[in-house]
């Protein structure tokens, strides 16, 4: 009896060391091109979140060859841990980050206009 309870307690632990290795959050966001993106952490069931993406929506002509918009929600698995890399305690949260993902700056939590949106990418300048 204590063998088989041996071999199956081995078995699981085996199996959780075979996971798979892990793309750190970083690299998730390097950008091909390196190209800035406009971090955007979302809940896409929340009202402000929505009521920004709807701005950022109407700014796509402006955003065009100067950033990309990358949309972090709550609801995606691989998205949780750049809400903790980036210590987002409030949503939405818009981050400028350069192509290789590095932090450029950061407007404070909430929805933002957006005249203030094209004052933060005035930093590409």
């Amino acid at each position: 009896m204590f063998k088989k309870i041996s071999s199956v307690l081995l078995l699981l632990f085996l199996l959780g060391c075979s996971e798979g290795e892990k793309v750190p959050a970083t690299a998730a966001l390097s950008s091909p091109g390196g190209t800035p993106q406009l971090l955007f952490f979302l809940d896409p069931n929340g009202g402000p979140c929505m009521m920004q993406g709807r701005i950022l929506a109407s700014m796509e002509e402006d955003l065009r060859g100067q950033a990309s918009i990358r949309e972090i929600r709550t609801t995606i698995p691989e998205d949780r841990p750049l809400f903790g890399q980036f210590g987002i305690r409030g949503l939405p949260s818009l981050i400028l980050v350069d192509g290789g993902g590095k932090e450029i700056r950061r407007l404070p939590p909430g929805v933002k206009s957006a005249e203030e949106i094209r004052f933060l990418l005035k930093e590409l300048k």
